[in-house]
């Protein structure tokens, strides 16, 4: 009967060793943060590369900042007649640690004039005060979607199919990003 407490005993002292092994998610955001700012502080240590990102239809670029041979951040920015969007990727020993997105939604064409509008019977034209910011913060822990924070500036579930569909839309663009920035 001693030896099943002792293994007993010694399961449940795993247990809570493996448990508070794992990091929680404010810490884990934390973390990214400051690597963050690190990384943007240092930016001009960083040898940045821009090339123009041949899939975006609108036309773009994107630039990588490295550390020797080690990307540390990559911005790419898109622009249409409807919206203009950038992307900030993160990355610390190669691993992917944040992304930030900005979607500037217009309220018309910029091409959308007043003077076509009047002509076109209208009265609403492209206005850049009616521009609506949409941003998404994404933030990785080993490579791993961990927190999204929507345009809603909303917490998305963990384990929801939208939140992991999105982590699968999010390596592959950002795996596009990086092999146009290797092959150009």
């Amino acid at each position: 009967m001693s030896q099943m407490k002792k293994y007993f005993a010694i399961l449940i002292i795993l247990f809570v060793c493996l448990a508070s092994c794992k990091r929680k998610q404010e810490d884990i955001i934390a973390d990214v943060k400051k690597k963050y700012t690190e990384i943007n502080q240092k930016l001009t240590d960083y040898k940045p590369k821009r090339v123009d990102d041949l899939t975006n239809s609108g036309g773009g670029s994107i630039t990588g900042y490295y550390r020797e041979e080690e990307v540390k951040k990559v911005v790419a920015e898109h622009f249409t007649d409807s919206t203009r969007s950038f992307i900030e990727c993160y990355f610390d020993d190669g691993m992917l640690i944040m992304i930030w997105k900005q979607n500037y939604v217009y309220n018309r064409t910029m091409s959308y004039t007043e003077e076509r509008a009047r002509a076109n019977g209208d009265s609403v034209w492209y206005d850049d005060k009616k521009t609506k910011v949409q941003t998404n913060l994404f933030y990785f822990n080993k490579n791993k979607l961990v927190k999204w924070v929507n345009i809603n500036n909303a917490d998305v579930k963990p384990g929801t199919a939208e939140f992991i569909d999105m982590e699968s839309v999010l390596w592959g663009e950002t795996a596009i990003l990086l092999k146009q920035l290797k092959e150009q």
